[in-house]
């Protein structure tokens, strides 16, 4: 009997140690199931989470390229549309004359007075009834006055050009237009002579700091300057000459302001001969035979050419410049010289 109980024990013993393990084997598959499961979740949900990334990488790249694409294409729009701004301005600048239409048979484009004067004897500077392929020459001066206008001076000088017969360029300074001194550049107009500009302020320090042209200041004073005589002589008034005041070669660094004149249909010009009004009091000329004596040596100073252009002033003071005129003129006509103006 003991045996057959002992044997019976060990069989439940067994049984049940065969059911603890089977129970422990399947949590442990189930345990093992599970964290595969949950493996296998995370390894998709991070799957899942690298595409959104790599998938919002590209939107946001899209997106980028896309303004990339539309800010380039705004940026050429609007070069273009400067250019073709800038064009216009440029041609509108050509449009219109710096005198009357009478003037034509004596006024010359101021770049071919400019290469006579720089090369002598190359330009197409020819007698005004001839073919353009005539060799004849013509000797031309050009009288101008700077300044003005005024109420004083400028008449006066407007008086002995018209009883001589002859014309001249006057270049004007913006802000001695006024009411009061309009009629007198209407009358300067009116009478077939030439109008060019000479700055709005004829102030050295603000045109030329340290003695160097400031290009925004220069283009500025240039344009209102065109403003203020066009309110006067009417909107088909456009001058296209330009004196720097003080000369184009008393300065430095004008090389840009030469080409921002340009785009406003500006040429400068200086001159080849002189009176010596110019000159501060303690050296101006103080005679009448003085001052054709220093017209005279000016004209050794720079090259001999078919055409001179005169520096004289008309402004308040210059009284002594306008007694001497009849006498510069007639120097020019015993000379055998044609009497211009500049376009």
């Amino acid at each position: 009997m003991k045996s057959k109980f002992r044997w019976q024990w060990w069989a439940v013993t067994l049984g049940v140690f065969l059911i603890v393990i089977a129970i422990f084997s399947v949590k442990l598959y189930a345990d093992r199931h599970a964290a595969a499961m949950a493996a296998s979740k995370t390894h998709a949900k991070s799957v899942s989470e690298h595409e959104a990334a790599v998938a919002s990488s590209r939107r946001h790249a899209a997106r980028k390229a896309s303004k990339r694409h539309v800010a380039a294409v705004s940026s050429r729009r609007r070069a273009a549309a400067e250019a073709s701004r800038e064009e216009a301005q440029s041609k509108a600048a050509q449009v219109g004359q710096n005198h009357i239409a009478e003037a034509n048979q004596y006024a010359y484009p101021v770049a071919q007075v400019k290469q006579e004067m720089d090369a002598p004897y190359t330009s197409p500077i020819k007698e005004k009834d001839a073919p353009y392929t005539s060799p004849i020459k013509e000797k031309v001066v050009f009288l101008t006055f700077d300044d003005g206008p005024n109420t004083v001076n400028s008449p006066k000088v407007l008086d002995i050009l018209s009883q001589a017969g002859v014309h001249g360029t006057f270049f004007v300074v913006g802000k001695q237009v006024s009411p009061e001194t309009a009629p007198v550049l209407k009358a300067e107009y009116d009478a077939g002579h030439a109008i060019g500009l000479h700055s709005m302020t004829h102030d050295y320090s603000l045109l030329y700091p340290s003695r160097v042209g400031a290009t925004a200041v220069i283009e500025n004073e240039a344009k209102s300057a065109q403003a203020v005589v066009q309110q006067v002589l009417g909107s088909d008034f456009r001058s296209h000459i330009w004196r720097y005041p003080g000369g184009h070669f008393s300065w430095k660094g004008l090389a840009a302001a030469d080409a921002a004149l340009s785009r406003l249909g500006l040429d400068w010009i200086d001159w080849d001969a002189a009176v010596g009004d110019a000159l501060s009091p303690a050296q101006e000329p103080k005679t009448e035979d003085a001052m054709l004596q220093y017209h005279l040596r000016s004209l050794n100073v720079y090259p001999a050419s078919n055409v001179r252009v005169v520096l004289m002033h008309d402004a308040l003071g210059k009284d002594l410049t306008v007694k001497t005129l009849p006498r510069i003129i007639q120097y020019y006509r015993d000379n055998g010289y044609k009497f211009g103006v500049l376009e």
